[in-house]
């Protein structure tokens, strides 16, 4: 009996409501566990655009990268186009037994500009391009092999010394202090997310409005463009390619792999497992030239995940007859382009013979 003339509260141990909290997030992760698990279905019935022909496949795809474009968000929908190539400041750096090299800076609306290394090669222009996209911590310069050996093995002059112009943008990735200013990327993808954007979408951009300045020189071909990347790189190359047609061929270096094992914020978009993942990016890059690569002692990604999406990826292309315009390996080596050079040997046949 409780003494109704004195104040009584009831407390306990704060353990005793603790199995009710560990069912709730039991049940949380069942449901993303269902949801996972039928998110390869959902996205089969998305993602189906008519394999009967290139060209139907051509047209429908269309639908799907404005859907993408919108996923990633602003600007990519519907960006401000001016019908004038954007200006752009070159400064010569150096002159090598390769190329001219020269650091650029091309303005772009939205008081955006991108900063990047034009390699041009000493033969007779107009010359082919491709875009030589650093990954983490990198920069232009250190993909090109101006702080000598990485694990890029010297990505822009191999490209380089098959005779195609190289331009190499820097992305807001660098690793901090020792290449520039410190910043936090995960907080400003989540301020832009909040806005209708992502770090995706307006990087992406950047590299868009380079490509109008670069294509728009005398000595560049504007019909021979291609895109190059590792890690970071690799995942910019697949979703710029998957964006802009004007990149006619893609190389894609230890990127491609289950996006829900390696969900990193930058790499995630609402309702992306249902819409596009990895394999689906692929599809908006066919039935153009793709070349898809992972280390089989990647230390970051593990290689036997990525199977799986590169297994898709080069079915869409049988479904179209065109296995020769893609290619995917896993090859002996960790987190680094694959030292051996006949993937670039067919990527960079294949810009030449656009």
């Amino acid at each position: 009996m409780i003494d109704s003339s004195k104040e009584y509260l009831y407390t306990e141990n704060p353990d005793i409501g603790n199995e009710y909290r560990e069912k709730q997030k039991v049940e949380f992760a069942r449901l993303i566990e269902r949801m996972r698990s039928s998110s390869d279905e959902q996205r089969g019935v998305f993602f189906k655009p008519s394999t009967a022909s290139i060209y139907s496949y051509e047209q429908d795809i269309e639908s799907y990268r404005l859907q993408f474009k919108e996923m990633l968000g602003w600007p990519l929908k519907d960006p401000m186009i001016s019908s004038l190539p954007p200006r752009a400041e070159l400064s010569f750096v150096a002159e090598d037994s390769l190329s001219k090299i020269y650091r650029v800076r091309v303005e772009g609306e939205y008081e955006l500009t991108t900063y990047g290394l034009l390699f041009l090669p000493h033969t007779e222009g107009p010359f082919p391009l491709v875009i030589s996209q650093h990954g983490g911590a990198g920069t232009p310069e250190l993909c090109s092999g101006l702080y000598g050996p990485t694990n890029y093995h010297d990505m822009t002059r191999t490209i380089l010394k098959r005779g195609i112009a190289v331009f190499a943008p820097q992305l807001l990735l660098w690793k901090e202090e020792e290449y520039g200013p410190k910043y936090d990327r995960v907080q400003m993808d989540k301020q832009l997310k909040q806005l209708g954007s992502s770090i995706a979408a307006v990087e992406i951009y950047k590299i868009q409005n380079s490509l109008n300045y670069l294509l728009s020189r005398d000595d560049i071909d504007a019909s021979k463009v291609g895109m190059i990347g590792l890690s970071y790189g690799g995942f910019y190359t697949l979703y710029t390619a998957a964006v802009d047609t004007r990149i006619k061929a893609a190389y894609s270096s230890c990127f491609i792999n289950n996006r829900f094992i390696y969900d990193w914020p930058d790499f995630t978009w609402f309702n992306s497992g249902n819409t596009f993942l990895d394999a689906e990016v692929c599809g908006l890059i066919c039935p153009r030239y793709l070349h898809i690569e992972v280390g089989r002692n990647d230390e970051l990604f593990s290689y036997e995940h990525a199977i799986k999406e590169m297994d898709k990826v080069e079915k869409r292309y049988e479904q179209l007859n065109i296995k020769n315009r893609v290619s995917s390996e896993a090859y002996e080596g960790g987190h680094e382009l694959n030292s051996n050079d006949q993937g670039i040997d067919k990527f960079c046949e294949y810009i030449h013979s656009l």
